[in-house]
């Protein structure tokens, strides 16, 4: 028996695409998705189980993700990882706008550009996007870690009470309630390792550290 089964998503909705990842889970399967770029919610509220999804994909990829590792031989579309607690979502090309949204943990990884409002009010958990990402990115975020390798848009880290942003280009303006931060070698090693784990091509020399200017910036 084969320890990995396709599944062809086309003409099929979520609901007749979801009980059968399911299924191949709870059977020890890994899973290869193919033709689910129409699909949105993809991949949703997964526990376990490892998940390869070649080409494109729909918004809400991988919302609620509770622990599996789901790769993106493709691009993806808004809300990546919306809501994630534990896992792995590791995106090959580029994602849309507010990826990462209210996240509690696990990691969210998009070799290309992302678009605006990535990581708002993220709690925990790590982002790594190797290229650009738009305006409003990790907005209220409250605590985890987000790294860039290509530059921002406006209000990086707007109003953030918690956590931390690595950034190797520019951004167009930092947001209220930042300020940066002297990178230490413990900083620079952290960004090696996650260049070297996601084979992302990081200098880590190049960052610059964002962390907030207060924990009470309301106050």
């Amino acid at each position: 028996m084969s320890s990995q089964i396709t599944l062809d998503c086309k003409g099929k909705q979520l609901r007749g695409v979801s009980p059968k990842i399911k299924e191949s889970i709870a059977s020890g399967k890994k899973i290869k998705l193919v033709n689910g770029s129409h699909i949105f919610g993809l991949a949703s509220g997964l526990k376990s189980g490892e998940i390869t999804i070649e080409g494109d994909t729909g918004d809400w990829l991988g919302m609620m993700n509770h622990g599996s590792r789901i790769t993106v031989n493709g691009n993806a579309g808004d809300y990546a990882g919306d809501n994630a607690w534990e896992g792995e979502i590791l995106i090959k090309g580029n994602a849309g706008n507010g990826i990462g949204l209210y996240s509690y943990g696990g990691s969210l990884v998009v070799h290309g550009n992302v678009g605006n409002g990535m990581g708002q009010m993220l709690k925990g958990g790590t982002i790594v996007v190797g290229g650009d990402v738009g305006d409003e990115v990790g907005m209220y975020m409250v605590g985890g870690t987000i790294i860039i390798g290509g530059n921002a848009g406006k209000d990086l880290g707007q109003t953030m009470i918690r956590g931390v942003i690595y950034i190797a280009g520019e951004a167009v303006s930092l947001g209220k309630n930042t300020k940066l931060e002297k990178m230490t070698k413990e900083d620079a090693d952290y960004i090696a390792s996650v260049s070297k784990k996601y084979g992302i091509k990081f200098k880590p020399g190049e960052f610059k550290k964002i962390v907030p200017l207060s924990e009470r910036p309301f106050y």
